[in-house]
């Protein structure tokens, strides 16, 4: 596991180029198929690929918010020896007060922290999207507050 504050930056902006290129392709494979259905084998129909294309952005807020997680639990357990708190909330607001983020990037990821959290357990509570360029500045940019390597 990476101990390098841009070695994780790479790791999420690495998600975020997988999210284009998961993007492409199923614009590319929904203009296909609608021009030849044949291509489309075993159960797999146009709605399939129409629901995927959809929920995609909401898979790739998930992803990138597992890579930011798992960055800061791995900061935590080596700048305070400690286990990590159990809530993400908590473990947000304990490394944004060790290092003196500023509020605006913590509610920033706090707001990323929400949104997923509405994504993963469906909650019917109104939850604003936070489009997927957005979603990894505010993750980056929290990050750029730990230190270079740790």
């Amino acid at each position: 596991m990476p101990h390098d504050i841009y070695e994780w930056l790479l790791r999420i902006k690495s998600v975020e180029r997988e999210h284009s290129s998961t993007r492409l392709a199923t614009y590319r494979l929904l203009e296909e198929a609608r021009h030849d259905p044949t291509i489309l084998r075993g159960y797999l129909t146009l709605r399939d690929i129409g629901n995927a294309s959809e929920r995609l952005d909401g898979t790739y807020v998930i992803r990138l918010f597992a890579e930011f997680e798992t960055g800061l639990r791995a900061f935590w357990l080596t700048a305070r020896g400690t286990d990590t708190p159990g809530r993400t909330q908590d473990l947000l607001d304990g490394v944004a007060a060790t290092r003196r983020i500023p509020d605006e990037e913590r509610t920033n990821a706090h707001a990323v922290r929400e949104y997923r959290n509405t994504l993963v357990h469906e909650r019917e509570e109104e939850v604003v999207p936070i489009p997927i360029a957005q979603v990894r500045g505010h993750l980056r940019r929290f990050f750029r507050f730990l230190p270079p390597n740790w």
